[in-house]
């Protein structure tokens, strides 16, 4: 079995907080490494790779490392569901039964397929707060 070999793409963010802050979750929304802002990320749909393909930067260095992407989405969810509550009584004719089944649809449905977006906001989240410096050289290795 052949040695993994890490591409050569340097881990690139931003000095000042802020910026860090911008360029990390702009590359989260585009489903690239909050790290380098390489391809490739996600190994299908929804699975995460354990590393990054690009910079080689391993994403979840200890174990519970990504129940914070759940509070991210959970964080998410209250809030699209209080402004969807707030939008179908305003904006809609629907009956109560409508609007409650609608509801439960989309809160069942969202969570299940903005996953894979939380996960690498919450990278770009931890990011912004902990900026790897030395410590990304140790878990490229």
């Amino acid at each position: 079995m052949a040695s993994q070999q890490h591409p050569k793409r340097p881990v690139d963010l931003a000095d000042s907080r802020l910026s860090r802050f911008l360029q990390t979750f702009g590359r989260a929304f585009r489903r690239r490494c909050p790290y380098c802002g390489g391809r490739g990320a996600f190994a299908n749909l929804s699975t995460l790779h354990k590393r990054c393909p690009s910079c080689g930067t391993l994403f979840a260095y200890e174990d519970g490392y990504f129940l914070g992407a759940y509070a991210v989405s959970l964080v998410f969810m209250i809030f699209f569901g209080i402004a969807l509550v707030i939008g179908l009584i305003a904006l809609t004719s629907l009956s109560v039964l409508h609007m409650q089944i609608l509801g439960v649809v989309i809160v069942i449905a969202l969570p299940i397929l903005l996953y894979p977006l939380s996960l690498l906001i919450w990278i770009a989240l931890d990011v912004t707060i902990h900026p790897p410096g030395d410590f990304s050289q140790r878990i490229r290795r």
